[in-house]
């Protein structure tokens, strides 16, 4: 049986030649499959050598072994400088995964399994091992899940990460271990739990975990822009291809719940996932927050595409994310008004931005369902802002036709956002108005839901059902 692994691939700048495509990505997951563990003749690679002296240290903590070698293709740098006999490169490793594994036990996490242990390629007893080998850039390092004891027992498995990240754009060697070690140990974290959820899960929580232990990575706000520049993409349909980067992105999602509800949200779903390990992640997502927070999926993601409108330069301190400046903003679709699109389809789990000129006395935008359809889930966001600034928002619901209107003379844009809540099902489709005329009445005779907000109001404080409302914001760090 094939067992599935995760392959952290670079972290660059944009544009950054070092940084591998994309698509390389089930290419890799294959390779890493074959031929047992890299001490192993049979294993492809990277591996070590045949020959290549191998030597092991175990962590401080005890809990990690670390294989690595002083010569040959996947040597570490060999600077001692602390003198125990030990490369510094491979101190700093054992030290990181130490801090690391603590880290998520003091969150309430599972601990990894221990492995077969034994002798030979098993890494020689139960401590986790660490291979340090070259992924000649193609990637910087796996979790691979080996042996799946039971769902309640979980899984175990082992790491490769790069031996040195010669030529990769990390600031620094240090910085690169801990980018590595919080995200793919995370993977190992998931496996403890006997369960897959698939990439939007597991990559997206495990970037989340990146950042929860060291917000001063750039992890996230690396990958950030993969979901905000494509926000109508379904956060609960497994991207493929060149779409791989949107499941790093998706952490956007998973940090918002972070900060809005708190860590054991995000645990909670884990654990969930023992209880119903054939369910969705979005499906558990949903009976945790109706448990344990008194919501559910539909009212937590209109929020969170409302937090999404107050990023980049128009975050404001105080509200929404507690790190949002350092992230992209939005990339809307722009329209010249007025527009009148007949059939704008929004996914499940997903948001379509639109973006017209302010200035006007007012922006009137409606979103008409096709007749038949089961709009329940469906939201309209009217927004108006500047460059720097979200000014105010109006918000309609569903069902029916949603329609409302946004005063914007002080405004520069126009930002519309038609909102599918639901966590299933097909996307919905219906016709979008938006003109800078006044509102006409709905067929039904019946005024605008729309409920403009003060001047100044900022998007995490005005969306929210009085359920919703009574949950105090919880920040991660």
């Amino acid at each position: 049986m094939r067992l599935p692994v995760w392959p952290l691939f670079l972290i660059a700048g944009c544009g950054d030649p070092a940084r591998p495509p994309h698509e390389v990505f089930e290419e890799e997951s294959r390779t890493l499959l074959l031929g047992g563990r890299p001490t192993e003749a049979t294993a492809e690679p990277p591996r070590f050598e045949p020959g290549e002296p191998v030597e092991s240290v175990v962590s401080p903590g005890g809990r990690f072994r670390i294989h690595f070698s002083r010569s040959g293709p996947n040597a570490v740098a060999l600077a001692d400088a602390e003198g125990n006999g030990v490369p510094d490169a491979v101190d700093t490793v054992a030290r990181t995964y130490d801090a690391v594994a603590a880290f998520y036990a003091e969150l309430g996490y599972r601990s990894p399994p221990e492995d077969s242990g034994g002798s030979g390629e098993a890494g020689g007893d139960g401590r986790f091992d660490v291979y340090l080998v070259d992924f000649a850039g193609r990637a910087d390092g796996a979790f691979r899940r080996e042996d799946c004891l039971s769902v309640e027992l979980g899984c175990h498995g082992y790491m490769l990460q790069e031996n040195d990240f010669a030529g990769y754009a990390y600031a620094s060697y240090e910085q690169a271990v801990t980018t590595l070690a919080s995200h793919e140990f995370f993977h190992a974290v998931q496996a403890a739990y006997g369960t897959a959820l698939g990439r939007v899960a597991e990559e997206g929580t495990a970037v989340w975990a990146s950042e929860r232990f060291a917000p001063e990575l750039d992890d996230l706000e690396h990958f950030v822009p993969a979901y905000l520049s494509r926000a109508d993409r379904s956060l609960v349909v497994e991207p493929d291809g060149p779409a791989q980067s949107f499941s790093y992105g998706a952490s956007l999602f998973f940090q918002f719940l972070g900060e809005r509800l708190g860590d054991g949200i995000l645990r909670a779903m884990w654990e969930e996932s023992v209880r119903a390990p054939s369910s969705h992640w979005a499906e558990l997502l949903e009976r945790v927050l109706r448990r344990d927070a008194g919501t559910d999926f539909d009212t937590a993601f209109s929020e969170f595409a409302a937090w999404n409108l107050a990023t980049g330069q128009r975050a404001r301190e105080g509200s929404g994310y507690a790190r949002g400046a350092g992230y992209s903003g939005l990339v809307p679709a722009a329209r010249d008004l007025p527009v009148d699109e007949p059939s704008v389809r929004v996914a499940a789990a997903s948001t379509r931005y639109f973006d017209v000129a302010g200035g006007t006395p007012g922006v009137s935008v409606s979103f008409e369902p096709r007749e038949g359809t089961d709009s329940a889930g469906l939201h309209l966001l009217v927004v108006a802002v500047t460059e720097r600034e979200v000014l105010r928002i109006v918000r309609a619901d569903g069902p029916g036709v949603l329609s409302a209107r946004v005063s914007a003379e002080d405004a520069t844009r126009v930002v519309v956002a038609v909102v599918n809540g639901r966590h299933s099902g097909d996307g919905r489709y219906g016709r979008l108005r938006i003109s800078s005329e006044a509102p006409a009445e709905s067929p039904s005779g019946e005024p605008s839901r729309g409920c403009q907000s003060a001047p100044g109001a900022v998007p995490g404080a005005l969306l929210l059902a009085a359920a919703w409302w009574a949950i105090p914001r919880r920040r991660t760090h």
